[in-house]
């Protein structure tokens, strides 16, 4: 795809208020539904031993990352893009655990009872990228650094609520991890021995399939496919 073309449909991508609207009711409600999933698996005390506890601490990891989207969705959508592109940073970390532990590199628990020190060796987004081999690009992160992790020159522009087409973007990206999060957590889930006992509420069905209907309608996120397909997505 040469640069015009990529320009011409990036604009066109973005859209107007009804594609803007599309996003924010999909986001706020996909990130409704992954705390409530989140809490009801954090609430499992009937499941024992080492998987119970496991179910609890990815509970609670899936309601930060609900908690952290119903807050950048309202923000990314409003005129705190600055704000909501910081939030948005965390839930891409939150997405680089879920993948290390659906794909058994380090264990869910271990982040449960890890000290700050281990955290920090263990489970900090250059060791998980390291670990990932490839899956996550440093670049992204970085992005997502300058625009909202860190007090830089790169986040005035997003300042005031000015600058709408990125914050629609961004608002696009915030899905996509979190439709991500949502797979691994899933896969995870499969595996455990005691996968039976765990069931979800509605709001855990919905999730993918408000999301698919999401992807079908989104210019952006079929440009994003197109340009930067994920091998482990299977869409």
């Amino acid at each position: 795809m040469d640069p015009s073309e990529f320009q011409s449909r990036f604009a066109a991508g973005v859209g107007g208020p009804d594609l803007w609207a599309l996003r924010k009711e999909t986001a706020l409600h996909t990130a409704e539904a992954l705390r409530a999933v989140g809490q009801a698996m954090a609430s499992r005390t009937d499941l024992p031993g080492d998987d119970g506890e496991a179910v609890r601490a990815m509970g609670a990891l899936l309601q930060m990352a609900g908690e952290l989207g119903l807050a950048a969705s309202r923000m990314l959508s409003g005129d705190e893009h600055y704000a909501g592109a910081a939030l948005l940073r965390q839930i891409v970390e939150i997405e680089y655990l879920t993948w290390t532990f659906k794909e058994g590199h380090k264990s869910v628990t271990a982040w449960l009872t890890s000290t700050h020190e281990e955290r920090r060796k263990v489970f900090s987004p250059k060791q998980l990228r390291t670990n990932a081999k490839g899956r996550f690009l440093f670049r992204d992160y970085q992005e997502h650094c300058e625009q909202g992790g860190h007090p830089v020159p790169r986040g005035i522009p997003l300042l005031g609520g000015q600058e709408v087409g990125h914050a629609q973007v961004m608002l696009v990206d915030l899905l996509v991890h979190s439709w991500r999060t949502w797979d691994q957590v899933r896969i995870w889930l499969r595996k455990l021995a005691k996968t039976q006992q765990i069931g979800f509420p509605r709001a855990g069905v919905e999730i993918g399939q408000r999301l698919n209907e999401w992807g079908r309608r989104d210019p952006i996120y079929a440009l994003m496919v197109e340009l930067q397909p994920d091998p482990a997505a299977g869409r």
